[in-house]
């Protein structure tokens, strides 16, 4: 005879682990996007900083982030008429894996890609941790990285024309 207690037991603990795996995915989401904002912020900043000296040099400026489809995690920056130079894309690349990543690109006048570098985010809610990523699907744990270093690089980046 079967034992039903034991049966209906096992479901419920089958749905609460799949609830709290649900809870645990959505909150890693508002923290990736909580992640990318502080990006997001961090370069304006260093976009402010690069213009000083940009107008010093009478050069086309920096401007942006430009969000080209609001509630998306795209943003854009412009060079003078180029509109856009660079793109920051925010992925969810596995997320049963909890690893993401902001794919920057930069962007010829003429709309193909001319460079392009990621950082990869990884970790659970609450202790997310950035890298840079070389080369595609192998992050560099050694040196985690700060979103005000993710916009450093980004603006390093787009006024040398190519990553390092």
């Amino acid at each position: 005879m079967p034992d039903y207690g034991k049966l209906i037991d096992e479901e419920k603990q089958r749905q609460d682990s799949a609830i709290a795996l649900a809870d645990a995915y959505r909150a890693r989401e508002i923290e990736m996007v909580a992640f990318f904002r502080e990006v997001e912020i961090e370069l304006g900043v260093e976009m402010a900083k690069a213009n000083v000296e940009l107008k010093k040099r009478a050069a086309p400026t920096l401007f942006g982030p430009l969000r080209p489809i609001p509630g998306q995690e795209r943003i854009e920056l412009a060079l003078g008429l180029r509109s856009p130079c660079c793109r920051i894309t925010l992925h969810n690349t596995d997320p049963l894996a909890g690893a993401s990543a902001i794919r920057v690109e930069l962007i010829e006048p003429a709309g193909s890609i001319k460079a392009r570098t990621r950082f990869v985010i990884e970790g659970e809610s609450g202790s997310l941790k950035a890298c840079r990523s070389p080369i595609e699907g192998f992050p560099d744990r050694s040196s985690p990285i700060t979103p005000a270093e993710i916009a450093q690089e980004i603006i390093c980046g787009i006024l040398r024309g190519r990553f390092e």
